[in-house]
């Protein structure tokens, strides 16, 4: 079931919303497991039995590496349970790219590739690791750790909660007062602005232009395309990181950001401190830093070919840990193309080409620089096969086979998609909220100015402002919603 759909919005939500808050505190956990189960059985079907596998079969090892007093006992244990969860990844997400590529015939159809499964695998290997490392014991209820693991606000896409910072939400007694409610519509509706009004509209312009077949793209064609992609993939994940966060806050959870506008970055590790933000935590703390140390615990030398150890261990995590991040989003050498790609970006970064740039290349144009950068990585996140992606970046820096008579820029681009392009690029910035920050300076004036009523009045129009803008956000997506092209959110592909 799809937040952006009209069954999930009218239906399922206030249904849902209606009985958590008629049941007591006590019935919330026990309720929350039975509906995301409910929500995910309902897109997946039967793949729900593979989740209760999952939940119980880490729950059940996790109690295990806890108590065991033997440490080689619990790390035999934690290996078998870290090999379980990547297994159930290898069987369903890699089988058929791995049989295509070793020409291995399956006995079956295809495999499926169930929903989500890579997010609450991942949730379920750092749960892992904290009690293997002792840095949280595990957790001895089994309703809570289902709820840690199906929560369906969080269960498809993430953001990736951590354990630690999801265990101390979980006791019955969570306070949800009307302003953590309020909160969390706003962030629901402004989310579902961002798929619907902004992602979708610019994901056909996209997608139509990503169908031409490769190399037949002019320069200005491709540039359209890609423009088109890089502000789809941002307001289609970001919002729907965004309704996720809204949902936990009506829930009473607190779950972490996963966004804080991308596009803005200067730099490749600014960017990635920016974009996918749980993901990239989750990365840095279970791939990057066991990696690095283990490179640096290798090296008996201070300096290497003049590099120091500490700059081997960077790099050589770095590297990798994004080798790995581009193969877990998806069984393609695409996918593991662009991981290698910003690995090596990161690498190049690290070694001084950002110190280079900073002090050589004017801020606005180091933006530019880095936005160009990202929109090739997009290029291969968003191509068929490597062969489609090169022959794409030809078009792109215009070396194209592309006549323009077929396919040409003002076929995909109408007035309704420019406008949307511009609103799209504008969101990218952190617009509102600097207005948002000009409002609260001028209302703390107004507020110094007592007994008058013009400035008391005055102080009310950013909220009204705000409730027209929600309110219209809303309408406006149910009635494309109501009229449009479904178009599932890109990362449940993942």
């Amino acid at each position: 079931m799809e937040f952006s759909s009209l069954l999930f919005l009218f239906l399922f939500l206030p249904v849902f919303l209606l009985f958590f808050f008629l049941l007591k505190n006590e019935a919330h956990n026990s309720f929350l497991v039975i509906v995301s189960l409910f929500f995910y059985s309902y897109g997946e079907g039967k793949y729900v039995l593979l989740l209760l596998l999952s939940i119980l079969v880490n729950y059940t090892l996790g109690i295990l590496v806890d108590r065991c007093q033997s440490k080689s006992l619990a790390k035999t244990l934690f290996i078998l349970a870290v090999a379980f969860n990547l297994g159930l990844l290898v069987v369903f997400k890699y089988a058929n790219f791995l049989a295509e590529n070793f020409n291995i015939s399956l006995a079956k159809a295809p495999i499926y590739l169930p929903i989500g499964i890579s997010f609450y695998t991942f949730l379920a290997i750092s749960y892992l690791v904290d009690v293997y490392r002792k840095t949280l014991p595990a957790e001895r209820n089994l309703l809570n750790f289902a709820l840690y693991i199906s929560l369906f606000p969080k269960l498809v896409t993430g953001p990736i909660t951590l354990y630690h910072d999801f265990a101390p939400q979980i006791p019955f007694k969570r306070e949800i007062n009307i302003d953590d409610f309020s909160d969390g519509v706003k962030r629901f509706i402004i989310g579902l602005g961002k798929k619907v009004l902004l992602a979708d509209m610019v994901a056909k312009t996209a997608t139509e232009i990503f169908a031409v077949p490769a190399g037949q793209q002019t320069a200005g064609l491709a540039w359209l395309g890609i423009v088109c992609y890089t502000l789809q993939i941002y307001f289609d994940f970001s919002g729907y990181s965004d309704m996720a966060i809204g949902l936990g806050r009506m829930l009473g959870f607190k779950i972490p950001e996963n966004f804080n506008y991308p596009y803005i970055s200067k730099s490749i590790k600014e960017f990635w401190t920016r974009w996918h933000i749980s993901l990239a935590k989750w990365l840095r703390d279970y791939l990057f830093l066991p990696i690095a140390y283990a490179v640096l615990r290798k090296i008996k030398k201070d300096r290497v070919f003049h590099i120091k150890a500490e700059g081997w261990a960077y790099y050589t995590g770095t590297f990798f840990t994004f080798l790995l991040c581009g193969i877990w989003h998806g069984a393609n050498w695409t996918f593991f193309f662009w991981g290698g790609y910003y690995g090596v970006l990161l690498v190049l970064e690290q070694a001084g080409l950002r110190k280079f740039l900073k002090k050589n290349l004017w801020s606005p144009l180091r933006l530019l620089f880095c936005q160009l950068l990202i929109m090739i990585g997009w290029v291969f996140f968003r191509s068929p096969d490597l062969g489609y992606a090169f022959a794409y970046l030809k078009a792109l820096f215009g070396f194209g086979s592309g006549d323009g008579v077929i396919h040409y820029p003002a076929l995909y681009l109408n007035h309704e998609v420019l406008f949307f392009i511009v609103i799209g690029i504008l969101g990218c910035f952190p617009v509102f909220p600097k207005l948002k920050s000009l409002f609260n300076r001028r209302e703390v004036l107004l507020k110094q100015k007592p007994g008058k009523w013009l400035p008391q009045v005055w102080t009310l129009v950013p909220s009204i402002v705000n409730s027209v803008y929600l309110t219209f956000v809303l309408l406006a997506s149910a009635i494309v919603m109501a009229g449009g092209t479904y178009r599932p959110f890109i990362y449940f592909r993942f």
